[in-house]
């Protein structure tokens, strides 16, 4: 399993509550028909940060998953669609991405350490 971390930044002009609204219907319209792989799509609003207002965390079966939606996007009419969609509400190019090589799960009953890489 692959876990990715996207810190999301919206297009100027957009509310936050119409940014979340069209990122959740994004999310159900596209990501579960496009990536039917993902194990989980969680959107959250964050507030604090000057530049991004979302984070959204996505567990992949695989690396190879992951990447392969690089490809999917540029080479597939559906990719195209999808990412069109989602660059009139998010402005993707300044929204990195992060891989979780490692989590602890920190408790009384001890600690659980988990490696992903």
């Amino acid at each position: 399993m692959v876990v990715s971390f996207t810190f999301v930044r919206k297009r100027e002009g957009i509310s936050d509550a119409e940014f979340f609204a069209r990122w959740t219907e994004h999310t159900r319209d596209f990501d579960l028909r496009d990536h039917p792989y993902i194990t989980k799509n969680r959107l959250m609003m964050v507030a604090g940060h000057p530049d991004y207002v979302g984070i959204a965390e996505n567990h992949w079966p695989d690396m190879d998953a992951m990447l392969a939606t690089s490809a999917f996007y540029a080479d597939t009419d559906a990719g195209r669609e999808h990412w069109a969609d989602l660059q009139t509400f998010m402005d993707i190019d300044a929204s990195p991405t992060v891989i979780v090589t490692q989590e602890a799960d920190v408790a009384d009953a001890g600690t659980t350490i988990t490696s992903y890489l």
